[in-house]
């Protein structure tokens, strides 16, 4: 019985193995690097020179890990206090009277700066980014244009593809008709697979589950052999 009961012991203990490696795959993060090619040369009087909008990033898949690296060009030698440049939270939609977070650098140069996490927050007021519309880049008093605009870890957006079909003349009215049904079906599958009703087999369940029942086999074999033993 001690043996059954350490197997089990250990098959628990394989399982939870499992979980929490699944649980370490979804969590997986990736640095985001946006375009600047729409940036444009600040006046030099506080002005923004890059905006992404929650169209261009969803702010909820900043992690406490997160930094915002950024690299710009001035236009002048910078001779004022503190940083040339401010990163910008922006809420106008929700927040009343509009939020509008400015948030310092905890480290900068003439060419570049990085942001953390938790200067992001207090300045916000918040962890809660599903209430950001847009982010900013703007100078602190000096012409300035952004070059480059990366937020590092945050959580990955898993995108699945699906297979499509496609059906004969026969099946249609006309083939011309066919043949824009399938064209339509493939745009649509390229410009949006995150809304496609299919999807790739999920492997992290797949595993678990073929570790399940392979404990559970194994147990049922020991268990098998010990009533022999006894017989």
């Amino acid at each position: 019985m001690k043996k059954i009961f350490k197997t089990v012991l250990s098959a628990a203990i394989l399982c939870m193995t499992a979980v929490i490696m699944s649980v370490c795959v979804s969590a997986a993060t990736e640095d985001v690097e946006f375009k600047v090619t729409l940036a444009k040369s600040t006046s030099g009087a506080w002005g923004q020179s890059v905006t992404y909008d929650k169209t261009a990033f969803d702010c909820t898949r900043i992690t406490p890990e997160s930094e915002v690296k950024v690299e710009f060009e001035l236009d002048g030698e910078w001779t004022g206090n503190g940083a040339p440049v401010e990163l910008i939270f922006h809420n106008y939609s929700t927040a009343d009277p509009a939020i509008w977070a400015k948030i310092s650098p905890y480290e900068y140069d003439d060419t570049s700066a990085s942001f953390r996490y938790d200067d992001i927050v207090e300045a916000y007021g918040s962890d809660d980014f599903s209430t950001v519309d847009a982010i900013h880049l703007g100078d602190c008093g000096i012409k300035m244009k952004a070059t480059k605009f990366v937020i590092t870890n945050c959580e990955e957006v898993v995108v699945t593809t699906t297979e499509a079909t496609t059906t004969t003349a026969a099946e249609t009215t006309t083939a011309a008709e066919t043949t824009t049904a399938a064209t339509t079906t493939a745009a649509a599958e390229t410009e949006a697979p995150s809304q496609s009703s299919g999807g790739s087999i999920p492997i992290v369940p797949i595993v678990i589950v073929t570790v399940v029942v392979a404990v559970i086999i194994v147990v049922v074999i020991i268990v098998l052999k010990n009533r022999k033993r006894f017989y």
